[in-house]
């Protein structure tokens, strides 16, 4: 995989990583995890993890590593001299980023046109949910070649994003029931591969809103939380977009393209006791009384 300059390889996918920094027209994330209120929850919770003026723990002066992808954790504390990094989730199924996506077939490459609207986390689910969209879309593109009129279809590559496209083919595609695979979500039932990759930043506690603080495989501060289970979502979207004129032979078609996005969500229905948000919790879970 490359990314941000490191490279590993995936010998059982051979697929190749591109990661590709330029917007583009079809590039327009689904939700971005630098969302304004994303950012407002972390805040509050630096804020009132600050206040509460829990002996022993330090949350420094300003908020860690944000939205940047980059550091150990959006809040980077320590209680007691250890190490205390959190990652800050805005609700229960939090979104873990989304961006458009390529996919060529032929040369079997993925690219995220906007890897930093993705929280890096995410990034290998969103790779191994791509690799399995790649059957659906060599069915989608079969179909497509055989449909009148052909000289145009013909052309159409075994790749994300495509143009030229009649609207006639693309309805027949969806009546025959070919644009419900390509709309898929592919689920990761184990957020273990989650926790490490937080793990390998030394991240190992979330705080979750609506449902409180969790730790992350392990629990190096032995805190009475709970462990954070749940599944990773990654939600394709196939939409048609630029519609024009062509001309073919004598006759004239209205034709589409087409671009692929794609979204991921962390879903989990567990509750903690104790939430970062909440003073009296924090008071109680490192058992300091409320003045």
């Amino acid at each position: 995989m490359i990314y941000k300059g490191r490279s590993t390889r995936h010998h059982d996918l051979h697929w190749q990583i591109n990661m590709n920094y330029e917007a583009e027209a079809l590039a327009t994330p689904l939700e971005e995890p630098t969302g304004s209120r994303a950012l407002d929850y972390e805040t509050k919770v630096f804020d009132i993890m600050k206040s509460a003026k829990i002996d022993g723990l330090d949350v420094g002066s300003v908020n860690g590593a944000g939205f940047s992808n980059q550091g150990a954790g959006d809040i980077e504390a320590t209680y007691r001299g250890e190490q205390f990094n959190i990652e800050v989730k805005l609700d229960m199924f939090p979104q873990m980023g989304g961006t458009s996506i390529r996919i060529d077939s032929n040369e079997k490459t993925c690219t995220l046109v906007q890897p930093d609207a993705v929280d890096a986390d995410a990034i290998p689910f969103f790779m191994k949910a791509a690799k399995v969209q790649d059957a659906p879309l060599k069915v989608w593109v079969d179909f497509i070649r055989k449909q009148e009129p052909k000289e145009l279809h013909s052309k159409v590559p075994y790749t994300i994003p495509f143009g030229s496209v009649t609207k006639e083919a693309w309805i027949a595609a969806k009546n025959a029931g070919l644009l419900k695979e390509m709309n898929a979500t592919r689920s990761f039932p184990d957020t273990k591969n989650i926790a490490k990759a937080y793990n390998r930043k030394n991240v190992y506690y979330i705080q979750i809103g609506g449902a409180g603080l969790f730790y992350l495989g392990k629990n190096p501060l032995r805190l009475p939380i709970p462990e954070l289970k749940g599944a990773m979502d990654v939600e394709f979207r196939l939409g048609a977009s630029g519609s024009k004129v062509r001309t073919v032979g004598d006759k004239t078609y209205r034709v589409v393209g087409a671009g692929y996005r794609c979204q991921g969500r962390l879903k989990s229905h567990v509750k903690s006791r104790y939430s970062l948000d909440n003073i009296k919790d924090l008071h109680e879970l490192f058992e300091v009384k409320s003045v």
